[in-house]
């Protein structure tokens, strides 16, 4: 292998890491969302939500076109980090995810 075809190996590899993190972080804002403002409940404190947050708006701003090409773009396109007040977390995947979630540490406490 040359150099020219690591360095593009490498890049490939970067490009999908950085498309899963920005996937992985949407799914959990929406679903620590979901939790928090549609079921009053807190399986994350502030902080972390707010790291989350905040990394994927660097993630999503860094790297526009990797986060053009991933799941959940059109929900997190004008995303400011500030809130997931107003994010689309309607959705079957969401609400089954936070109800599981729910379910396991409630189990986890008896």
């Amino acid at each position: 292998m040359t150099i020219v075809e690591s360095l593009s190996f490498i890049f490939v590899v970067m490009d999908e890491e950085v498309k899963e993190l920005i996937v992985r972080r949407r799914k959990q804002i929406l679903v620590h969302s979901y939790i928090y403002y549609e079921l009053n409940e807190s399986l994350i404190d502030d902080y972390t939500w707010s790291e989350w947050a905040k990394e994927l708006y660097d993630l999503q701003t860094h790297y526009p076109e990797e986060s053009k090409n991933t799941f959940l773009y059109d929900e997190f396109k004008d995303f400011d980090y500030s809130t997931g007040a107003g994010l689309d977390y309607f959705k079957p995947w969401v609400i089954s995810k936070a109800k599981m979630l729910l379910d396991y540490v409630k189990r986890r406490k008896e």
